[in-house]
């Protein structure tokens, strides 16, 4: 029981870093999202592998790596297009 509470709140934690980081990666101004955007990023990714690796409900963990695909399609897409638009 302990331990499925213990996954349960790897989760979560790693959904809602996820969409920090999805909500926050367009962010370019000051480099907001390099410094608050992709450490949320890299830790759900953390979360998201430890869940993989130990928990027993593996199917809902791919919510979380859809999610961070997401945030680093609108972290490029962003990126690129201030770039274009910036000269």
């Amino acid at each position: 029981m302990a331990n499925n509470i213990k996954w349960n709140i790897n989760y979560f934690a790693a959904i809602i870093l996820a969409i920090w980081f999805m909500l926050t990666s367009s962010f370019w101004v000051y480099l907001f999202n390099v410094f608050l955007s992709f450490p949320a990023a890299l830790i759900s990714l953390l979360l998201w592998w430890l869940g993989k690796k130990h928990d027993e409900n593996l199917k809902r963990y791919r919510y979380v790596i859809i999610i961070l695909g997401i945030g680093v399609v609108f972290s490029i897409m962003s990126f690129i297009l201030l770039s274009v638009l910036d000269k």
